[in-house]
């Protein structure tokens, strides 16, 4: 029975392959026949690779140029920072433009943490003169806000007539902030995703939209498909449930056979059971006596426990009297920590209302200082002016001078000379008398 069995079940299993493999194979015959011919690639790349029309190319370079911009503006804090170091790649313009724009950014920061401190007073007095102060204050926030606007712009175009700069900061690519990298890739991917719009015409869009509904409806009818395919192969494993339970009878008769065989096999059983009773016997007889020695043992180690219970109580107090003295002393050490603590708490805001003070005599003195900068600037100029002059007057004195020095050096040699000649004519004529 249980080989009638196991030859249906296989034969039920062909059937059920037999009918999936045919389905499976409609469903290719069905596919190959809507399939396209033309390549799937090839009708969603863009055919052309460059743009035809000038508003096009216009739009692509605003993106660019815009990218750009904000390369070198992300980089603006970087070069701030690090303006020593580029001062002679940039050139003087852009670091005096550099050195005004990071001091308008401190004074807009400074504004900027001005601005929430104000709070309104509670009497109605002063509610007046808090408003006008508060209002004068934010005109002077948007005021410096638009002149930090315009040093940006103004850095920008300097940037723009340096190129060499601009190649050199793009080196300190790396300096950027993670927010301003993800800005950066996320224009970049503006401008190919706006780049590959504008090479698309309106023709090839709609043959795009085409083949998209084509392949919409082809996934509807392979959705169909496979719906049919799971109806089938829910059909077949009902079909094997069945089959499973006939099997599941065969295997009960199976054990009913089985039960047969244990109750023949009881009288070995008990021939067993006999053989393990004795075996038993002596192994509890065996038993007693180690149980008898390890009692004896427990005894033993017993008495030697209590002993070292007894060293280790005393051993105990000592540590305890030690450890009552160590947190004493850990106690006074934290009273004697939280009064210094408390003292240079004090001392940090005597300091600080101090550094407040001197902050705010700093700012009026950076304004009197930035009215007073156009005329030291003039005076150092005039000055420099007329130690040139008096420098080349310096120099044309001494050059004169030492023209001077020549010409008399030259004339007292010229008198030398003539004097020697004429000592040497009297000399001659005095010989001649003589002979």
């Amino acid at each position: 029975m249980a080989s009638e069995a196991l030859i249906q079940d296989h034969q039920l299993e062909a059937r059920n392959m037999q009918t999936i493999s045919k389905t499976t194979i409609d469903y290719g015959v069905s596919m190959q026949k809507m399939a396209p011919k033309v390549d799937a690639l090839q009708i969603l790349e863009p055919v052309r690779k460059k743009l035809a029309s000038i508003e096009a190319e216009r739009i692509i370079s605003v993106v660019e140029k815009t990218i750009e911009k904000i390369e070198i503006v992300t980089l603006l804090p970087h070069i701030v920072a690090n303006l020593n170091r580029f001062s002679v790649a940039i050139g003087l313009e852009l670091t005096c433009a550099l050195r005004e724009h990071s001091r308008l950014e401190q004074h807009l920061d400074f504004a900027a943490d001005k601005l929430p401190e104000e709070e309104s007073p509670e009497e109605e007095s002063q509610l007046l003169i808090h408003q006008v102060k508060f209002r004068e204050k934010k005109q002077d926030f948007k005021i410096l806000q638009q002149a930090f606007c315009s040093s940006v712009k103004n850095i920008l175009r300097l940037f723009q007539g340096n190129p060499s700069a601009r190649q050199i900061i793009q080196t300190e690519c790396r300096a950027r902030r993670h927010i301003c990298v993800d800005l950066t890739l996320a224009l970049m991917e503006l401008r190919d995703f706006v780049f590959e719009r504008l090479l698309i015409a309106p023709t090839e869009e709609k043959e795009k939209f085409e083949y998209v509904q084509n392949i919409i409806m082809r996934d509807q009818q392979n959705t169909k498909i496979i719906d049919t395919l799971e109806a089938e192969l829910a059909a077949a494993i009902q079909d094997k449930e069945n089959e499973m339970l006939k099997k599941n009878e065969i295997i009960r008769k199976l054990k009913n056979n089985l039960l047969q065989l244990d109750l023949f096999s009881e009288d070995y059983i008990r021939q067993v059971k006999q053989d393990a009773e004795k075996q038993q016997l002596a192994d509890q007889k065996d038993s007693e006596g180690r149980i008898a020695k390890y009692q004896e043992e427990i005894s033993q180690l017993r008495t030697q426990l209590n002993n070292m219970i007894t060293e280790h109580r005393a051993s105990e107090a000592a540590l305890r009297k030690r450890k009552y003295k160590i947190e004493t002393e850990i106690e006074n050490w934290i009273q004697k920590y939280d009064a210094d603590l408390q003292e240079k708490q004090d001392e940090y805001e005597h300091l600080l209302k101090i550094h407040k003070n001197e902050t705010v005599l700093l700012f009026e003195l950076e304004q009197k200082i930035s009215t007073l900068e156009p005329e030291y600037i003039q005076i150092v100029e005039e000055r420099q002016t007329k130690a040139e002059q008096k420098k080349a007057k310096e120099l044309q004195a001494y050059l004169m001078g030492k023209a001077a020095v020549t010409i008399q050096a030259f004339w007292k040699g010229y008198k030398v000379r003539q004097l020697m000649k004429a000592l040497k004519k009297k000399k001659k004529g005095k010989g001649k008398r003589k002979k």
